[in-house]
C-alpha cells in the first residue's frame, strides 16, 4: 500500500471517529430523533442523522484518494460525488422527509449517472445504463431496510470494505483497495457510538451512503473487468433477506411499503438474540460469502460454480436462522433447560383459587368474561376503565409521558389490582368504522400501557390485553408475530396500543414483573353485537356471496370461544408468549354466511372478486370512509388465514360455537 493511501485512510478514520462530537449537538438541536415504530428493535426515542460522521469521513478519504493517491482519477471521482449525493438525499429525508416517488426516481438518476459515467471511462455497452441504475438504486434501499439494528451498518460496511481491498490486493487494483479501506474504516470508527451508552443511529443519510458507495464501487469494479461474482458474492446476505422479505410480503398480500419486523435479522432479535450478536451473525455470514467469491477471480468455470453454490448454501443457512433458533428454544424447554416452566398444556390445579379483575367488565366481551369465571367459582372484579384520550398524532414517547402524566388513574386501579393474580384489559372502543379520535386513541393505545403499569405496581402475575388481529391488516395469514399493518384508524389505535406494551414491558424479552400478554381477538360475534347483526343482515341479502369455490378460511369466531380462550391463557401454568392469537373456530366464508342468512350465498369467480377488491382499495385510498366496508369485502369473499401456534401446540383449539352465536342472533333479529 503506498504511502498517500494510508493518509487518506487515516484521514478518513480520524474525521469519522470525532465528527460525533460535532454531530450530536448538531442534531440534538435540530430534534433529528428516531420514534420506535412497527419496524423499530430499540424502545426509546433515539438520535438518527448520525450517517453525517461517515459520510464526511468517507468523502475525505475519496478526495484525497483521488488527489494525492493513485493516478486513477475519474472512477474515484465519481465514487466519491455519488455517495455525497445519495448521502445528502438521505440526509434530506432525516431532517424533512421525502415522497417515496420523489426519493426512488432520484435514486435512480443517480445511478444511472453514475454508471453512465463509468461506462464511457470504461468504454461498455450502454446497457449497463439502466442495469446499474436499478441495481444502484436497489441495494442503497436494501441498505437502509438492512439498518433496524446497533452495528450491523458499521459492521456491513468494515466487512464489504474489507473483502473489497483484499479483491483489490488479488486483481492489482490499488484504487480498489484504497477505496475498499477507506469504506471500512467510515464505517467501524462509527460503532462506539452506535454501541455507546447514549447512542446514535445512522438514519438515512448513514444507509444511503452505504448501499450507494457500494453499489457504485461495484459498477466500476465489474465494468473494469472484475468478476461481478466476487463482487457481488459479499452483498448475498443483504440481497437475500431483502428480497426474500419483500417477495414474501408481495405473495401474502401485505403492505409491503410499510413498515414492518419481517427481516430475518428481525426476527432473530424477536427470538431474544442480542443486536450485536444478531449483527455478528449476519457479518459471519457476509464474510463467508465474500470469501467464497474470491474463488472466482481465477477465471476457472468450475470455481465460480462453486462460489455460487457455496454462496447460496450460505444464504439459506442465514435464512433458515429463525426456525433453527425457534426450534432449539422449544427443546430446551422440553429439556428443562431453563428455569421456565416447560411449554405444555398445563392449566393451574385449582383455577378457582386464582383472582381475576376485568377492566370494562361491563362491555360485550368483559360482561361475558366476568359471567363466565363466576359459573367456574372464580373470584372475579369488574373495575371501571377511566376516559382517556390521546391525540391520533401521537408518537410512543409521548405514549410513555401521558402514562406518567396518568399518576392519578394508575393509583387507583392499582388499589383495585391489590391481591389479584389476573387482570384482563377488555375495555377500549371496539368500532372498526371508528373515525380517527382523541377517544378512540386514548381507549385502545393509552388505557393498555395505563393498566399494566398499575398490574406491575399491584404485583399481579399476569396481565392479558384484548387487542385486535385487525393489527396485522391484509396479511395473508394472521400469527403471533409483533409485525403489523395497521389499515384503519381503529386498527392504527389498536396496533399503538401493542406498541406501547411491548415497550412498556421490554419488548418480546419481557422485563417487568408482571407477565404481560396481547391476545388477538378475530371477529368475534354474539347476541347483541351490532357486527354480528350487521353480518346477518348481509347474509340475507342478495350481496350475500364469496370467491369461488368458497371454502376458505375465515376469521369469525364466538363469544364463547374467546372467553373459554382467554381463561385458559390466564389459568396457564406455564409461562405464555408476549402475543397470542386467537385460534380458528374452522369456519369457511361459505359457513358463515349461510349459518347467519340461512340460505348459501352466490360465488362468484375468484379473478373478478380480486379485481373488484384491487378496485375497492384505490378508492379507499383517495376516500377514508371506504375503507372498512373495502376491508370487509374483501374478508367476505376471499377470509384470512389464521396460525394461532401456540394455541395449537398446546391444545386449546376447541370446537365452534359460531353456529350457536349466529343462529341465536338470527333468531332474535327475524
Amino acid at each position: 500500500m503506498t504511502g498517500p493511501n494510508i493518509i487518506a485512510i487515516l484521514a478518513a478514520l480520524l474525521v469519522s471517529i470525532s465528527a460525533p462530537l460535532g454531530v450530536r449537538p448538531l442534531l440534538t438541536n435540530m430534534k433529528v430523533i428516531d420514534y420506535p415504530n412497527e419496524r423499530s428493535s430499540h424502545s426509546a426515542p433515539v438520535l438518527r442523522g448520525a450517517g453525517l460522521a461517515p459520510l464526511l469521513g468517507f468523502i475525505t478519504g475519496m478526495a484525497l484518494l483521488a488527489s494525492i493517491g493513485d493516478p486513477q482519477l475519474p472512477q474515484l471521482l465519481v465514487i466519491g460525488v455519488t455517495a455525497a449525493a445519495v448521502g445528502a438525499l438521505g440526509l434530506i429525508e432525516d431532517l424533512r422527509g421525502v415522497r417515496i416517488i420523489v426519493r426512488a426516481s432520484t435514486q435512480l438518476m443517480m445511478g444511472a449517472g453514475a454508471t453512465w459515467a463509468l461506462v464511457l471511462m470504461f468504454q461498455a455497452d450502454l446497457w449497463w445504463v439502466p442495469v446499474g441504475a436499478l441495481f444502484f438504486a436497489g441495494y442503497t434501499n436494501a441498505a437502509n431496510f438492512m439498518d433496524g439494528i446497533n452495528g450491523v451498518s458499521s459492521l456491513h460496511g468494515a466487512s464489504i470494505g474489507t473483502t473489497f481491498a483484499i479483491i483489490g490486493v488479488f486483481t492489482d487494483q490499488p484504487w480498489l483497495i484504497g477505496t475498499g479501506l477507506v469504506l471500512a474504516v467510515a464505517f467501524l470508527a462509527f460503532l462506539p457510538w452506535n454501541l455507546g451508552g447514549r447512542g446514535m443511529f445512522l438514519g438515512d443519510v448513514g444507509s444511503y451512503l452505504l448501499g450507494g458507495a457500494i453499489s457504485t464501487v461495484v459498477i466500476a469494479a465489474v465494468l473494469n473487468g472484475t468478476s461481478f461474482i466476487a463482487m457481488l458474492a459479499p452483498l448475498g446476505i443483504y440481497l437475500a433477506d431483502t428480497t426474500v422479505t419483500l417477495l414474501r410480503r408481495i405473495v401474502r398480500g401485505e403492505e409491503w411499503q410499510h413498515a414492518h419486523r419481517s427481516h430475518v435479522y428481525q426476527k432473530m432479535t424477536d427470538a431474544g438474540m442480542p443486536h450485536l450478536a444478531v449483527a455478528l451473525v449476519v457479518t459471519v455470514a457476509t464474510l463467508a460469502t465474500g470469501a467464497l467469491g474470491l474463488l472466482s477471480l481465477d477465471g476457472s468455470i468450475a470455481l465460480s460454480v462453486g462460489a455460487l453454490v457455496g454462496i447460496a448454501a450460505v444464504s439459506m443457512l442465514y435464512l433458515s436462522l429463525p426456525k433453527i433458533l425457534a426450534a432449539g428454544a422449544s427443546a430446551v424447554l422440553e429439556g428443562g433447560g431453563v428455569a421456565t416452566a416447560p411449554a405444555v398444556q398445563m392449566l393451574a390445579a385449582e383455577p378457582s383459587s386464582l383472582r381475576w379483575a376485568v377492566v370494562g367488565g361491563t362491555g360485550f366481551i368483559g360482561s361475558a368474561l366476568v359471567e363466565g369465571l363466576r359459573q367456574h367459582g372464580v373470584h372475579v372484579v369488574s373495575v371501571t376503565a377511566p376516559r382517556l384520550e390521546l391525540p391520533p398524532s401521537a408518537t410512543p414517547a409521548q405514549l410513555r409521558a401521558k402514562v406518567h402524566e396518568s399518576s392519578e388513574a394508575i393509583a387507583t386501579m392499582e388499589t383495585a389490582f391489590s391481591g389479584i393474580d389476573v387482570v384482563v384489559n377488555a375495555a377500549g372502543l371496539a368500532v372498526p368504522d371508528s373515525e380517527s379520535s382523541d377517544g378512540l386513541f386514548g381507549a385502545n393505545a393509552l388505557l393498555p400501557a395505563i393498566v399494566l403499569s398499575s398490574a406491575e405496581g399491584a404485583s399481579v402475575h399476569r396481565f392479558i390485553h384484548l387487542s385486535s388481529a385487525a393489527v396485522q391488516g391484509r396479511r395473508q395469514i394472521l400469527d403471533e408475530s409483533a409485525e403489523t399493518s395497521p389499515f384503519s384508524p381503529y386498527s392504527r389505535s389498536k396496533a399503538l396500543g401493542e406498541s406501547a406494551l411491548l415497550s412498556y414491558s421490554g419488548g418480546l424479552e419481557r422485563v417487568g414483573k408482571t407477565e404481560s400478554v396481547i391476545l388477538r381477538a378475530t371477529s368475534v360475534q354474539g347476541p347483541g353485537r351490532s357486527t354480528t347483526r350487521q353480518l346477518q343482515r348481509l347474509a340475507q341479502s342478495p350481496l350475500a356471496s364469496v370467491a369461488s369455490p368458497g371454502d376458505a378460511p375465515t376469521v369469525v369466531s364466538s363469544l364463547r370461544g374467546l372467553v373459554e380462550f382467554i381463561m385458559s391463557v390466564g389459568n396457564f401454568a406455564s409461562v405464555v408468549p408476549p402475543i397470542v392469537l386467537q385460534p380458528s373456530e374452522g369456519m369457511t366464508t361459505s359457513s358463515v354466511l349461510r349459518l347467519a342468512g340461512g340460505r348459501s350465498p352466490i360465488r362468484i369467480p375468484a379473478p373478478l372478486c380480486r379485481g373488484l377488491s384491487v378496485l375497492s382499495y384505490i378508492i379507499a385510498s383517495r376516500v377514508t370512509s371506504v375503507q372498512g366496508p373495502a376491508r370487509r369485502l374483501e374478508l367476505m369473499w376471499f377470509g384470512q388465514k389464521q396460525d394461532a401456534a401456540w394455541a395449537r401446540e398446546n391444545g386449546l383449539e376447541r370446537e365452534s360455537y359460531v353456529g350457536d352465536a349466529l343462529l341465536r342472533e338470527s333468531e332474535t333479529t327475524r
